[in-house]
């Protein structure tokens, strides 16, 4: 792109005019300026443009132009540099692409400056996150089970999560676990809707106040300085956080200050401030004199040391995609965490599963890990305390419990001495889905005789992983035999056999598994949800295709 073809596009282009010729800078970048016709009495827009030399390309996630106008900050998608925020549609040549983004520049235009129009979503304000001390910090927060009181303030309680890194600097990563009021003589316990694992963190101690107004510049940018934030404390609100330091000074060496805002929808927005005890930017004020005097705390002077603070709370979390509310609400019990339970375990908590209670007799073994869910790191252990710790990591939102591994020696010894079986009911009927992944056929023809109310899901796959069978209950021992039966595999050919007197095991890597699972488990999610309508089904597959057949 040069600057003599910048300025025959422009001719050639209906409501776009140069003003000032494109000259090339020091960097290498395209700058000039140009005017977008606006179809009023009053002057064209201008705008201060500047082509980057990598141009039509994006670098480092950066848009290779820019259309700036720094008297255009109160309007949508202008940010806090003057820059026209934009995404620009890729085209395949540069002289198409130049032209295109012209065209969106004049769609705006028309959009939120001609016509005034605004957004429906709300966005949140654009904080920009500097390093603190030679380090970032981010704080995580969800929302509460109860409301904030207007005014509200206390202390919040939150937990230290591993250091991350970006940027070549250490990331300080925090969890909100509860706000306690301090508002009223009762104090009152706002807990976070997350996990138990997580609320179980040892809690480190800052400060809460739910502001009076918004701490915003242009209704869209974080305020700077203390000046312009002081006015949305109250007098108490900055008393209680003088009160605070007093009372920890010698405890921490810095703490978050969580400022509060109603956003549209009703909910409470946090920004979090780091305070350091050796550079605090309050004070004690003295106003009045004699027997009039008082004192009261206020902010000095200053810049503010904004943290990253991220919502996660459940609608956030898995905005991006989840399984339906109605079933990551039910209670679901995974029998069997090995090739199959595991990666169900997994795709469930990463859908939005809110309860999950795993079984499994078996420990990892670093054998395990090359067709599993699991990590080599944590070594040997119980394959459920190890899957519950990996969901936990994965979801600040599922409840996950194990049962005991003697649960297999109940249910086989209550069977072998009962033919009618429909006692074991209860021991399963708190839950509302429960999947057999544990290939243990015994087991199955028990659980299919207990008549639980809940809904049984059984997972198998048959040797490298050529099939995958799954059967609904009632009837799943019955579905199940027939389908080997129609599959006519050899089910003792070629099987892996592990050191020592193990029985042997099917051959498979983890992507033929897991590609069939997660095919599988997306009808399972649909069927479970009513979108599809219950049915056993099978997959197999040929050189190009995975085939479900439903029976």
């Amino acid at each position: 792109m040069t600057a003599d073809k910048i300025k025959e596009l422009i001719e050639g282009l209906y409501g776009v005019s140069l003003v000032d010729d494109f000259t090339i800078n020091e960097a290498g970048s395209l700058k000039g300026r140009i005017a977008v016709a606006t179809g009023q009495d009053s002057a064209d827009l201008e705008w201060d443009v500047e082509i980057s030399p990598t141009y039509p390309f994006k670098v480092m996630g950066r848009e290779p132009i820019y259309f700036q106008n720094k008297n255009l900050l109160n309007y949508p998608h202008i940010m806090q540099g003057g820059n026209l925020c934009m995404h620009s549609a890729e085209y395949e040549n540069t002289e198409r692409q130049f032209v295109n983004d012209l065209e969106q520049l004049k769609e705006w235009v028309e959009k939120y400056y001609v016509k005034m129009e605004k957004d429906a979503h709300y966005e949140h304000l654009v904080v920009n996150h500097h390093l603190i001390c030679g380090q970032y910090y981010t704080f995580c927060f969800a929302e509460t089970k109860e409301d904030f009181a207007e005014g509200d303030y206390g202390v919040v309680h939150y937990a230290v999560l591993p250091t991350g890194w970006k940027n070549d600097s250490p990331v300080s990563n925090y969890m909100a676990q509860k706000f306690v009021s301090c508002a009223q003589v009762k104090k009152r316990e706002l807990f976070c809707k997350i996990s138990k694992s997580y609320q179980k963190l040892k809690s480190f101690d800052g400060v809460y106040c739910l502001l009076n107004g918004i701490p915003s510049v242009h209704n869209k940018f974080i305020v700077e300085d203390y000046d312009s934030i002081k006015g949305l404390f109250s007098q108490s609100q900055k008393n209680y956080i003088h009160s605070f330091v007093a009372l920890h000074k010698n405890k921490y060496n810095s703490f978050p200050l969580f400022c509060g805002y109603r956003i549209p929808g009703g909910g409470v927005y946090w920004q979090a401030m780091m305070l350091f005890m050796d550079d605090l930017p309050i004070e004690p004020v003295r106003v009045g004199t004699g027997k009039n005097r008082l004192w009261f705390t206020d902010f000095k002077q200053g810049l503010i040391q904004w943290a990253e603070t991220v919502d996660i709370s459940y609608k956030y979390f898995f905005g991006r995609g989840a399984m339906p509310e109605e079933l990551a609400n039910k209670k679901i019990l995974i029998m069997g965490v090995g090739a199959i339970g595991s990666i169900v375990a997994e795709t469930l908590t990463r859908c939005g599963a809110k309860i999950l209670t795993l079984y499994d007799i078996d420990n990892k073994e670093p054998g395990n890990v090359c067709r599993s869910a699991y990590s080599f790191y944590s070594g040997i252990t119980e394959k459920t305390l190890d899957m519950e710790n990996l969901l936990t990591q994965i979801s600040p939102h599922v409840e996950c419990t194990s049962l005991k591994s003697i649960v297999d020696l109940v249910v086989k010894t209550y069977s072998a001495g009962h033919e009618n079986k429909s006692a074991l009911a209860k021991l399963f009927d708190e839950f509302d889905v429960i999947f057999d992944c544990t290939t243990d056929n015994q087991l199955m023809r028990i659980m299919d005789s207990t008549g639980t109310k809940a809904q049984l899901v059984n997972l198998s796959i048959t040797n490298h992983a050529q099939d995958l069978i799954c059967a609904f209950s009632p009837n799943v021992a019955e579905a199940v035999l027939l389908i080997y039966g129609l599959l006519k595999r050899n089910t003792e050919t070629d099987m892996y056999n592990p050191t020592g007197c193990w029985n042997p095991t099917f051959k498979a890597s983890y992507n033929d598994i897991e590609c069939k699972v997660q095919v599988a488990l997306k009808h399972i999610i649909r069927m479970l949800s009513k979108l599809e309508p219950l049915s056993n089904f099978y997959i197999t597959e040929d050189d190009l295709n995975l085939k479900i057949n439903r029976l």
